[in-house]
């Protein structure tokens, strides 16, 4: 795998990102992006949701869903 050092200026952008940071070269071309990491929160309402009965999709109903809205 490939890797990136970031400098501590760098890593303290991310590591403090609440939304997804773009990755741009030195012409400010995006490359990508990287996600913040999930917090306790995040952890907590998952967890929260998954004990609900409310119902489901699977990844195939949603992509479904969306094909269906196509036409």
């Amino acid at each position: 795998m490939t890797r990136i050092v970031l400098t501590d200026e760098q890593a303290k952008v991310v590591n403090e990102a609440t939304t997804p940071v773009a990755v741009c070269d030195a012409s400010g071309t995006v490359l990508g992006f990287l996600s913040p990491a999930w917090t306790e929160a995040d952890i907590a309402e998952a967890k929260k949701r998954l004990a609900t009965d409310s119902p489901r999709l699977t990844t195939a109903d949603v992509l479904a869903y969306l094909r269906s809205l196509e036409s």
